[in-house]
């Protein structure tokens, strides 16, 4: 099970960054600029190598996040112990820089559509409250990464029981709701330039369609919320779902850079 679900979690990896290096690889072809999106970008790579790095240590060495079954059919070896607190750790690392890709790949659109609206009288405050929105929304996901166990060295220990709180119920539901609250966002910020536009409809129904791509990313949230929910104690089904929703992510984020031409 963890070696099909961790292969499943490296190919969503691969094409999440074999998408964002196409971006910067088309870009420099078209000799154009370096810019903020490609910086982002850049570091999202980055970001990415490393929570899969965490990742693959989490899924092999397993956590503390398991299931009342197991824990009380299971003699836990020292080593078994102590893998199971690493991968824990992991855990929470991973969690991190899953909310960071998710912020960062928010901000590589945001920057794209920033080029749209720039000539538009409301441009400048707007994008201003989508800027504070994404930068509160962000700290606040990261906080409820790590404020649900109490000690905090809960979230790490094996032995005894921790209890519920590594299941990181709280978590998800923040998380899960902000991620969609913003992306939601992002759908409505190029709607008045769809209407003012002089193009065909045939064209607005098509640059619409690329634009709404992110309600792909809501519903995948939507729906992997409560699927979690009836998998608390499986933190690799956790991360697998995850995953999936960082390559929509990516997708959403760079296939307007992609596919239109803003010179």
């Amino acid at each position: 099970m963890a070696t099909s679900s961790l292969a499943t979690i490296w190919v969503l990896y691969g094409l999440a960054v074999m998408i964002m290096v196409i971006r910067l690889l088309l870009g420099r072809l078209c000799k154009q600029k370096f810019d903020v999106g490609d910086r982002l970008t850049v570091a999202a790579i980055v970001f990415s190598i490393a929570r899969i790095a965490f990742t693959h240590v989490l899924v092999i060495w397993g956590t503390n996040n398991i299931s009342d079954e197991y824990r009380d059919t299971h003699d836990f070896s020292k080593l078994d112990i102590y893998h199971r607190e690493m991968g824990s750790k992991f855990t929470l690392v991973a969690r991190s820089l899953y909310i960071l890709l998710l912020w960062t790949q928010k901000f590589v659109l945001l920057e794209f559509y920033k080029k749209l609206v720039k000539d538009m009288p409301w441009a400048k405050p707007t994008l201003t409250c989508y800027l504070v929105t994404f930068i509160i929304t962000f700290c606040l996901s990261i906080i409820f990464t790590f404020v649900e166990c109490h000690p905090f060295s809960l979230y790490w220990v094996v032995i005894p029981d921790p209890g519920k709180c590594t299941e990181a119920i709280i978590q998800l539901f923040v998380v899960g709701i902000l991620n969609m609250s913003t992306d939601l966002l992002l759908i409505a910020l190029p709607i008045p330039i769809l209407l003012q536009v002089h193009l065909s409809i045939t064209k607005k129904v098509q640059l619409g369609f690329l634009f709404c791509v992110g309600f792909v990313i809501v519903i995948i949230t939507a729906v992997r919320i409560p699927r979690t929910l009836k998998n608390p104690g499986s933190e690799t089904f956790r991360i697998t779902w995850t995953t999936g929703e960082f390559l929509a992510a990516t997708f959403v984020a760079n296939a307007p850079t992609l596919t239109l031409d803003l010179s």
